[in-house]
């Protein structure tokens, strides 16, 4: 029965918060399906013992974070595959495009889009030469490429590349 909880519980947090086949992550879906089961797994110690919810009580917290893990990390495999574009284009150019879709197919064989809402990355040349490159973030509000206190917030800002890297 513990071991059924768990899976069951499992699949209640992660259901409906990754689609592969659209390579999107639903930041909403996520916090509900974590609250649901929080709110499943709140009882008392003696009903997680009596309804064989220990091992679920012990795991699922732990495993709450998974989702928005992989949204971090696909975000950063699609931004830095982006900047490299972008790299490539400046140094054949001399200076960076005026939109992401100057680098397909030249320098990119296709645009990763954001796994928050499936729409293109933001993108501006900045007045130094330079570029911004973000996400809207797990908030999903688009902040203006003002990132939040971290680097990738879950509460506020966008997941912003950063370029040149700041020390």
């Amino acid at each position: 029965m513990e071991q059924i909880n768990a899976c069951r519980g499992y699949q209640t947090l992660i259901d409906g918060t990754v689609d592969p086949s659209q390579r999107r992550v639903f930041p909403d879906r996520t916090e509900a399906n974590a609250r649901d089961v929080e709110q499943k797994l709140d009882s008392s110690k003696m009903a997680v013992f009596i309804h064989h919810r220990a091992l679920a009580s012990l795991l699922l917290p732990a495993l709450n974070r998974i989702i928005i893990k992989v949204a971090v990390g696909q975000t950063v495999a699609n931004q830095a595959a982006i900047a490299c574009a972008l790299e490539r284009h400046r140094l054949t150019n001399g200076r960076f495009p005026d939109t992401l879709d100057a680098l397909v197919p030249q320098f990119i064989t296709a645009l990763p889009h954001d796994v928050i809402t499936g729409e293109p990355y933001k993108y501006r040349r900045a007045a130094d030469g330079q570029f911004l490159l973000y996400s809207v973030g797990w908030n999903e509000k688009d902040d203006g490429g003002v990132p939040g206190k971290t680097l990738f917030d879950e509460k506020e800002g966008d997941w912003v590349w950063q370029y040149p890297p700041q020390n």
